[in-house]
């Protein structure tokens, strides 16, 4: 999967020169802690001042092989756990090198500048990633916001609240993310007419792949691939169809005959999602649903299909 790089803001030219100023002096200090360590240990100086920046290197490397995962949507995990392998041990020996000049206070010292640098990455990484997910429009939705009194005067309550707002964040997950190449916004006004075309497309494919399927298998055999239609639309389908060419079934055909449907929905609406949109706005009793569907697509509509329907709608429910 190619992602194109973020759009959003940058930071700007004297961010980036503290930024880069900064890391320069947290690796510089790092390194002559290191060095000191290792000269302490008996190495000479030519040799210990390289191999002092051994570590903090391969974490920079890390660290880029963990942005490239990010800007890419893939995960970095096995980078960034490099990363904090190289960090920790730069660090103990920074808070080793510490300790033998000032104590405990000395090496705490020492032994943050590694974590610096790993704070700096962790907080770049982070922006990358979220201007990725906003170029991909998955801005994550931020969890309730709960005041602190409430935490004082309702402290269970506030955290059930909580829990059930992850609950409902971790059944929303797809745990199945495909790849797709991010696209200008469509910036056509008129009606969008795309999911019609597709459904007549599919209801064409079917009819043609079985030849002697009726339209209430063409209506089953695309809920199986996750194309939602009704027996009307496909009547609808096929009767454009044998206006525009020829009709090349027989007179065996068990299909039933197709009329021309003169469609008085909004165009790419099907009887599902009038059904949908009934069922929504809290129209549950099955005669209400039966003259709502029909006031959109007309009296032709048998009260069989807007059962069989619902019933296709609400069993992924129940």
């Amino acid at each position: 999967m190619n992602t194109p790089r973020a759009t959003g803001r940058s930071l700007s030219n004297p961010i980036r020169a503290a930024w880069a100023l900064v890391l320069g002096m947290l690796l510089a200090a790092a390194a002559w802690s290191l060095s000191g360590q290792l000269m302490g240990w008996g190495m000479a100086r030519w040799l210990a001042w390289p191999l002092s920046v051994m570590f903090d290197a391969a974490g920079l490397i890390c660290a880029t092989y963990a942005r490239r995962a990010v800007e890419r949507g893939t995960p970095a995990g096995l980078a960034r756990l490099a990363l904090l392998v190289f960090v920790a041990v730069a660090g103990l020996l920074n808070w080793n090198h510490g300790h033998d000049i000032g104590g405990a206070p000395a090496a705490a010292g020492f032994a943050s500048l590694s974590a610096g640098v790993e704070l700096l990455f962790e907080l770049h990484r982070r922006d990358v990633r979220d201007e990725q997910r906003a170029a991909r429009g998955l801005v994550a939705e931020r969890l309730p916001h709960i005041p602190a009194l409430g935490w004082i005067m309702y402290p269970g309550r506030s955290w059930q609240t909580l829990r059930r707002a992850v609950g409902v964040r971790l059944d929303l997950l797809d745990p199945v993310q495909t790849g797709h190449q991010i696209t200008a916004p469509d910036t056509e006004t008129g009606p969008d007419k795309r999911r019609a075309r597709t459904v007549r497309s599919a209801v064409r494919a079917a009819a043609d792949t079985l030849p002697e399927a009726t339209a209430e298998d063409i209506v089953d055999h695309l809920s199986a691939v996750g194309i939602d239609t009704d027996t009307d639309t496909v009547h609808a389908v096929l009767g454009e169809d044998a206006d525009g060419r020829p009709d090349r079934q027989d007179s065996s055909s068990p299909r039933p005959p197709v009329r021309p449907v003169r469609p008085i929905a909004p165009p790419g609406q099907t009887v599902a999602d009038t059904v949908r949109t009934a069922l929504a706005s809290g129209i549950t009793d099955k005669d209400a649903v039966l003259s709502y569907v029909r006031k959109v697509h007309g009296q032709e509509v048998s009260a069989d299909t807007v059962a069989r329907t619902r019933r296709r709608i609400e069993r992924p429910a129940s």
